[in-house]
C-alpha cells in the first residue's frame, strides 16, 4: 500500500527588509502572506478546550487519547487541500492590503513605535499575526469535521493494528523509517530535518510514524488473508485493458467451428446446439480443432489465425479475451449457424507491454483496495467501540 501523504512546503528565503512606512507594509503584505502561509503555526484561537490527555474512544478495551486526536488534526491540516484553498482564497482577496492596513494601523495606534526600526520590527510581527488571525478563521471551520475524521482514522488503525498484532505481521521501526527517508528525500530533506519541519508545522513525527505503520501491517494482513485472490491472470488484465478501451495492445489466435443451420428451423438449431456441446466436451486444445470440425457432419473448421480483440463483434470479444489459452467457449448462435469460438494462444504486443504490466498493477491494486475495505467494515461491526 502506497503511502499518499506527501510533504511539499516552501520555506521563505529570505527576510523582507527596508519597510519604512505602514503604507510600504501594506504593498508587500500579499507576497509575505503567501510565503507564511504554509509555515505558520496554530495560532493561539485554534486552541484545544478539552483535555488531550483524557481518553475519548476505546476500540475493543484499546484507548484512544484527546492528545492521538489533536495530533492528527494537526497532520491532517498540513495537507488538506481544502483548508488550504481557502487559505489561499483569503489571502488573495481583493481587499487584503486594506486588511492588513486596518489591522495593523489600529494596533500602532494604540501601541506607537519610539524609532523607525521599532516600527520596521512592529510591522514584521504585525504580518505575522495577521496571517495567523485568518488561518486560525480557516482552522475554526475545517477543525470539526477534520477532527471527526481524525478520531474515525485512529478507531480503524486500532483496529488495522490489532488484526495485524493477531497474525503476527506488525511491520517493524527499519520499514518505517524506509517510508520517512523516502517521504524525506522528496522534500530534499533529510530524516532528522523532515521531523523538525513536521515539529515547526505544530505536528509531531510519531503521529506520521503511527500512520505509516498501520498501514505497512494493513498491507501485510491483506496479503496474508487475502493473497492468493489478488493474483491477476493474464486474461484478467486483458479483460481490464479492454474495459479501458485498449482491447488492440494484444493478438488473439483463435479457431471456430462453424454448424450451418437455417435461421428459422428450431428445430435444427436445438439439434445443432446440442451436437455443439458434444463438440465441446471432447475439445482437449487447439491441436485437434480441425479434427473435431472434420468428424462432425456439416461443420466448417476456420483457423482465423491473429486477431486483434476489435475486429470481433460482441460479446464474443469479451468472452474471448476472458478465457485461458487453449479453451473453448460454450456454443452460440451467429448469423451463419452454431459457432464454436476457440482461443489458441494469446500475444502482447511489444510495444504496449509496458501499459500491459501497469493494467496488471492497476487490477491488482483495485482488487486490494476492495478486499481490505470488505475486511475492515467486517473488523469494525465485530469490534466494540465506545466513543466517550
Amino acid at each position: 500500500m502506497s503511502i499518499t501523504h506527501h510533504f511539499d512546503y516552501r520555506l521563505p528565503t529570505r527576510v523582507v527588509s527596508g519597510l519604512r512606512s505602514p503604507a510600504a507594509a501594506c504593498r508587500l503584505a500579499l507576497a509575505l502572506a503567501l510565503a507564511l502561509a504554509a509555515i505558520v503555526p496554530l495560532a493561539p484561537a485554534c486552541a484545544v478546550e478539552t483535555t488531550t490527555q483524557s481518553i475519548v474512544a476505546l476500540v475493543n478495551d484499546d484507548p484512544i487519547t484527546g492528545y492521538e486526536i489533536e495530533q492528527r488534526v494537526k497532520l491532517a491540516m498540513l495537507g488538506t487541500a481544502d483548508v488550504q484553498q481557502a487559505l489561499q482564497k483569503k489571502l488573495k482577496a481583493k481587499n487584503i492590503n486594506d486588511q492588513f492596513k486596518a489591522f495593523a494601523l489600529k494596533r500602532l495606534k494604540a501601541n506607537p513605535p519610539k524609532s523607525e526600526a521599532e516600527q520596521q520590527q512592529r510591522i514584521r510581527q504585525l504580518q505575522q499575526q495577521f496571517v495567523e488571525t485568518i488561518k486560525a478563521d480557516v482552522m475554526k471551520e475545517y477543525r470539526p469535521k477534520i477532527r471527526k475524521a481524525a478520531l474515525d482514522e485512529l478507531i480503524e488503525e486500532r483496529l488495522k493494528m490489532q488484526e495485524a498484532k493477531r497474525l503476527g505481521v506488525i511491520s517493524g521501526d527499519d520499514e518505517v523509517d524506509r517510508v520517512i527517508k523516502t517521504m524525506a528525500e522528496r522534500n530534499k530533506m533529510t530524516p532528522d530535518e523532515f521531523a523538525k519541519h513536521v515539529a515547526s508545522m505544530g505536528a509531531n513525527i510519531s503521529a506520521m510514524r503511527a500512520r505509516i505503520q498501520a498501514s505497512l501491517s494493513w498491507a501485510d494482513v491483506i496479503r496474508r488473508q487475502f493473497g492468493h485472490q489478488i493474483q491477476v491472470a493474464a486474461q484478467g488484465a486483458d479483460r481490464f485493458s479492454a474495459s479501458l478501451g485498449g482491447t488492440d495492445e494484444i493478438e488473439l489466435r483463435i479457431h471456430r467451428i462453424l454448424l450451418g443451420v437455417a435461421a428459422d428451423n428450431q428445430k435444427q438449431v436445438a439439434e445443432r446446439m446440442s451436437q455443439a456441446e458434444r463438440i465441446r466436451a471432447q475439445f482437449t486444445g487447439c491441436q485437434g480443432t480441425q479434427a473435431l470440425a472434420s468428424a462432425a457432419g456439416g461443420a466448417r473448421f476456420d483457423d482465423l489465425g491473429e486477431r486483434k480483440p476489435s475486429s470481433i463483434p460482441e460479446p464474443t470479444r469479451s468472452l474471448l479475451l476472458a478465457a485461458g489459452e487453449n479453451e473453448m467457449l460454450p456454443p452460440s448462435i451467429g448469423e451463419a449457424g452454431v459457432e464454436l469460438w476457440a482461443v489458441c494462444s494469446r500475444k502482447v504486443i511489444k510495444a504496449a507491454d509496458a501499459k500491459r504490466k501497469s493494467d496488471e498493477e492497476d487490477l491488482r491494486q483495485k482488487e486490494f483496495e476492495i478486499l481490505s475495505k470488505k475486511h475492515l467494515k467486517d473488523l469494525r461491526q465485530d469490534a466494540h467501540i465506545e466513543i466517550r
